[in-house]
């Protein structure tokens, strides 16, 4: 039966049953199925509010999300990345489009803008993994994750694309249980909130946490990859951070 999770009659066969006919577990996998119905039709209203907000953008910037008074577009450094990137995005980050969301500034650097959720994006995803799986890494600190300027080191291993995941850490935790375990996670552990910036503040005691386009630039350098690139990313990532600090007007911290 489509839809259906073996062991657990999930739907009902020819001939009704009373709920007291349930089989164990049923009531939970029922719930399961319902929720990721709910979180598919999340995504997909999330998608479709961003093509009309790019569509009527009103006073904001359809590419940054800034207002078009300190939209940072025209500052942005032009560069070509060997990299192929995917920003897996999940739809709150989607429908809430903040002006300090930093994952969106790399379609400014050709990266493909995924929704996570999102059925032809999701299938869109995994083929292209499937078409490169051992050249493909997803930028995630998962348990098992390697070093990235270890996989920088490896002859064995050239990384040729990236699936970045832009949400909070509960959301990209699902994201990532989403993708095959097969494919590499990698982990940056250079990177600095002080070198690089950041928009949002973090609970915790972890306000020196970076955000994901400053995990990316760093990713960049510990995957040594090319001085001009880095700069590039680095550099867009400082003139967007200057746009958004004069946007609400305050500093750096």
């Amino acid at each position: 039966m489509a839809g259906s999770i073996p062991g657990v009659a999930c739907t009902r066969a020819s001939g009704e049953r009373s709920t007291d006919d349930k089989e164990p577990g049923e009531e939970a996998c029922l719930g399961v199925v319902a929720g990721e119905g709910f979180e598919k039709l999340r995504s997909e209203k999330a998608w479709a509010s961003l093509q009309a907000f790019q569509n009527a953008p009103g006073n904001k910037c359809p590419e940054c999300w800034l207002t078009r008074q300190h939209c940072c577009c025209a500052g942005i450094p032009q560069t070509q990345l060997r990299l192929k990137v995917y920003v897996l995005m999940h739809h709150v980050e989607l429908s809430q489009r903040r002006a300090s969301n930093t994952a969106k500034l790399l379609l400014q650097f050709g990266a493909e803008l995924l929704a996570w959720g999102v059925q032809e994006h999701d299938e869109r995803l995994e083929r292209l993994i499937s078409e490169d799986l051992e050249g493909t890494v997803v930028l995630f600190p998962s348990k098992d994750a390697v070093q990235a300027r270890e996989l920088g080191a490896q002859a064995a291993m050239q990384v040729r694309q990236v699936v970045v995941l832009d949400g909070g850490w509960r959301e990209t935790s699902r994201m990532n249980n989403g993708i095959s375990p097969e494919v590499v996670r990698c982990v940056v552990d250079s990177a600095s909130r002080a070198e690089l910036g950041g928009t949002r503040k973090y609970a915790g005691g972890c306000d020196g946490h970076v955000q994901t386009a400053a995990a990316f630039v760093t990713l960049l350098r510990e995957l040594g990859e090319e001085e001009s690139e880095i700069s590039a990313v680095r550099d867009g990532l400082a003139h967007f951070l200057s746009c958004y600090e004069a946007q609400i007007n305050r500093s750096k911290t």
